[in-house]
């Protein structure tokens, strides 16, 4: 029985290491703070993106972006986050 759990971890880590290989990268580059422009008042704000959405809608072929904190909110916690139009699109990780 214990055959059958080695090759299942085996297997297990076969698939995790090249994924987890090729979805850092993503994560990585959305983890920090980024200044933009909000649309709705015209000042600048420091956002701060979800790096775990973005690594799982990177691996399912989504690039989309999700902001987890901004310095506009609590006052604009319901904009539609348009800012995230300002920063650059992660297709560049589609190659990589």
């Amino acid at each position: 029985m214990w055959v059958a759990y080695v090759f299942i971890g085996y297997l297990v880590m076969a698939l995790a290491i090249p994924v987890s290989i090729a979805l850092v990268p993503v994560w990585r580059r959305r983890q920090g703070a980024q200044q933009v422009t909000c649309p709705a008042t015209g000042s600048s704000s420091i956002v701060t993106l979800d790096p775990w959405h973005a690594m799982r809608a990177h691996a399912l072929g989504n690039y989309e972006l999700r902001v987890r904190s901004c310095t506009g909110w609590p006052e604009r916690c319901d904009c539609a986050q348009e800012c995230l139009a300002q920063i650059e699109p992660a297709t560049e990780y589609a190659d990589a």
